[in-house]
C-alpha cells in the first residue's frame, strides 16, 4: 500500500467524522473518514503516532472535525494535513450504553457507505445520532430512527406501508404478517407463504407501528418518547421491531455487526442486574 506522497494539488477542507484508525509503519496512522464532500475515504496521517499535538483529539472517537485533506495522486490513500475538532461528544464515553450505541452508529456508517461517494445526508444522520445520545441517552427508539433513516438515505429502506408481495396496505395488520428482508420489508399473511428462511421475522401491528413512528421523526432524539411507559406487551413488540431491522441490516451486510453483539450483551447484563 502506498500513501501517495505529497501532491502539488491543494488541500481541500471538509467536515466529517472518524470511522476507524489503523497504525501504519512506526509513526503514521491510516484513518477512515466519513466526509461531507467526498464520502467515505482513507487517508494517511503522517507522524500522528509520534506527535499527538499535530492532530490533538481529532483522531479520537466521538468528535466531529474539519479536515484538511490532500487528494491522492497515486495509490489508495489521501493525505490528512490537519484536523480541528468542531463538535465534541467524548463525554458519551462515560456512559457504557451511550458509547456502545455511538460505536454502532459509526460501524453502520462505515460498513454501509460505499467508498468516495458523497453522502452528506448520512453524515448529518451520524451527527444527529450523537446529538441524540448526548440529549436523551441510549434509547432504542432513537436507534431505530437512525437505522431506518440511514437505510432510506442509502436507498435500502424496508417497505413498511404496504405488503411487498401484493402491494396492499389494508392487510398488514392482520395476524400472520411477517418481515422478510430478502423481499424488502413487510409481507401480509396471504403472501407470507413465499417468505422462508431464518431471517424472516414476525411483524405484528404494534411492531410495525413502532417502526413507522420511529422512521417519521425529524431527529432521532424525537423518537425517544416511543419507549416511555411501555408495558410488557409493548416491550415485546419493540423487540420484534428491533429484530426486523437487525435482520434487514444483516441481509444487506451478509454478517453480524460486532457492536450490535456488544449492545445485546449489555442489555442481557442489565436485565440480570449486573450493570446500573
Amino acid at each position: 500500500m502506498t500513501g501517495g506522497g505529497r501532491s502539488a494539488a491543494p488541500a481541500v477542507d471538509t467536515v466529517g467524522v472518524l470511522l476507524r484508525t489503523t497504525p501504519f509503519g512506526e509513526a503514521d496512522v491510516i484513518v477512515a473518514l466519513l466526509t461531507r464532500d467526498h464520502g467515505r475515504i482513507s487517508a494517511l496521517a503522517r507522524g500522528a503516532r509520534r506527535s499527538r499535538r499535530r492532530f490533538g483529539g481529532a483522531l479520537g472517537p466521538l468528535t466531529v472535525c474539519r479536515y484538511a485533506l490532500r487528494p491522492r495522486t497515486r495509490g489508495e490513500l489521501w493525505t490528512l494535513e490537519s484536523a480541528e475538532v468542531i463538535a465534541d461528544f467524548t463525554r458519551l464515553a462515560a456512559d457504557v450504553a451511550a458509547f456502545a450505541h455511538a460505536s454502532y452508529v459509526i460501524e453502520l456508517a462505515r460498513e454501509l457507505c460505499p467508498p468516495e461517494v458523497p453522502e452528506p445526508e448520512v453524515l448529518d444522520l451520524v451527527i444527529a445520532a450523537h446529538e441524540s445520545l448526548a440529549a436523551v441517552g441510549a434509547r432504542p427508539a432513537a436507534l431505530r430512527a437512525f437505522e431506518l433513516q440511514l437505510l432510506d438515505a442509502l436507498g435500502s429502506a424496508p417497505q413498511l406501508d404496504a405488503c411487498v408481495g401484493c402491494g396492499r396496505a389494508d392487510v398488514l395488520d392482520a395476524a400472520g404478517a411477517v418481515f422478510d428482508p430478502g423481499r424488502g420489508g413487510a409481507v401480509c399473511a396471504g403472501c407470507a407463504a413465499a417468505s422462508r428462511g431464518p431471517a424472516v421475522r414476525p411483524l405484528p401491528p404494534g411492531a410495525r407501528a413502532y417502526l413507522r413512528a420511529a422512521r417519521a421523526v425529524d431527529h432521532p432524539r424525537d423518537a425517544a418518547p416511543l419507549d416511555a411507559d411501555a408495558d410488557e406487551a409493548a416491550r415485546v413488540e419493540h423487540a420484534q421491531a428491533r429484530d426486523a431491522v437487525v435482520a434487514m441490516l444483516g441481509h444487506l451486510l451478509g454478517r453480524p455487526l460486532k457492536t450490535l453483539e456488544f449492545i445485546a450483551k449489555l442489555q442481557s447484563a442489565h436485565r440480570r442486574g449486573d450493570v446500573p
